[in-house]
């Protein structure tokens, strides 16, 4: 009698355990496979704790006019009704912040989403006709500083430690033809907007991002870095 009633305990604690693995399963299907280029940032969702103690999450402070209060503010507001950037920043500041976009672009994704969701697609972006990017000088400027290390890509993106490694290694896309792109500012309404996400421009980093429409899949560099 022990004998089957342990074994139906056996049982019972292996069905609730397969459960739950099913469920994340299907909640990282559910949220994770739309058409993300720069798809890891959606995934890499911290903790409000984390957040908060983040060595680097507020090194951009400063590069933007923008006060604390302001940004708390901005944030608090659920996300699809933030309001757009012009509301807040001045016509100059934001033409000197795109000006920095226009010699090119470029954006990192881990390897397993590249070949998911860029190998076999003519466009790259998100479904709501939006791409994560950052100048393609400043990228060419991590990847000096790197040297190789997938984790200084992490803390300068904003990217949770050990993100690149556990996907595969890194993709490097870079894109020179930006003209026709409407390169802007982040409202923080953008699909692949996440808890990392911060107003004024910058990544929680302190790195210049923009968002781009749609990326003609046959304009783009690609790089693969291994990483250590």
């Amino acid at each position: 009698m022990n004998g089957s009633g342990n074994k139906a305990k056996r049982t019972k604690k292996w069905l609730n355990a397969a459960g739950v693995w099913l469920l994340i399963t299907a909640l990282l299907l559910l949220f994770g496979a739309g058409n993300p280029a720069f798809a890891e940032k959606a995934d890499s969702t911290p903790s409000a704790v984390a957040r908060e103690t983040a060595p680097h999450d507020w090194k951009w402070l400063g590069k933007a006019p923008l006060t604390a209060e302001q940004v708390q503010e901005i944030l608090a507001t659920p996300k699809g009704e933030r309001p757009d950037p012009s509301a807040y920043l001045d016509k100059k500041y934001i033409r000197r912040h795109l000006k920095e976009f226009r010699s090119g672009v470029s954006f990192v994704m881990g390897l397993d989403n590249y070949v998911m969701f860029v190998v076999a697609r003519k466009f790259i972006g998100r479904e709501d006709n939006s791409c994560f990017v950052m100048p393609k000088t400043v990228c060419d400027d991590i990847a000096k500083a790197a040297d190789g290390s997938l984790a200084v890509y992490e803390q300068a993106l904003g990217f949770e430690p050990g993100y690149f490694r556990g996907h595969g290694g890194l993709v490097r896309i870079d894109v020179l033809d930006v003209d026709d792109l409407h390169i802007r500012i982040p409202s923080g309404n953008e699909a692949g907007a996440n808890a990392w996400w911060l107003p004024g421009g910058y990544t929680s980093g302190g790195v210049p991002e923009a968002v781009s429409d749609l990326i003609p899949k046959s304009r783009i560099l690609v790089t693969r870095l291994q990483g250590e």
